[in-house]
């Protein structure tokens, strides 16, 4: 009799631009049970997130290269169902209620320890059932990146009447 698989362990995206945190923050985190994988900053994000899709996303609130609540919102629109932590070094209650307001779950401040933002990524709680509309929402987001925005053709490959297209993406948010 064949035993079962083990689970997968979860997967952790550390978006920092510092590369010794993000190297120490992998590291620990996969100490402590996760697939964790870095990226420095915003360019070609969108692309990492959508090759494979983060359980959890630990997004530095200043990149060299842009704002973490940019990342915050790729996060949001390519992996909707991740459990997205805020991380800084300059915290304020006003950075971290923008950030909750953006779909973070989570604020916290550097200095952090592997330990402890393993624990507050399991304390997260488990992600929502997707609904309809998001499955929608990413479905047309991820069709229309692969024709470059071109709603015609995107029409075409979902077959819908590019009309049609056009009266969903007004719909959604």
């Amino acid at each position: 009799m064949a035993t079962p698989a083990a689970p997968a362990p979860p997967r952790a995206l550390i978006i920092e631009d510092d590369d010794e945190l993000r190297a120490a923050l992998c590291r620990a985190l996969q100490r402590n049970g996760f697939a964790a994988v870095g990226h420095p900053g915003l360019e070609g994000l969108a692309a990492v997130i959508k090759a494979e899709p983060p359980d959890y996303a630990v997004i530095d609130l200043k990149l060299a290269d842009g704002d973490g609540m940019e990342a915050l919102a790729l996060v949001r629109a390519h992996a909707p169902r991740a459990a997205a932590l805020v991380l800084t070094g300059h915290g304020s209650i006003p950075a971290a209620v923008a950030a909750v307001r953006a779909g973070a779950l989570d604020f916290a401040t550097k200095p952090i320890g592997g330990a402890e933002l393993a624990d507050r990524l399991r304390a997260l709680p488990p992600p929502p059932e997707l609904e309809l509309d998001e499955v929608e929402r990413a479905h047309i987001q991820r069709v229309l990146d692969e024709v470059g925005g071109n709603v015609s053709e995107a029409a075409r490959r979902m077959g819908l009447h590019r009309r049609t297209l056009q009266r969903k993406l007004l719909k959604l948010p």
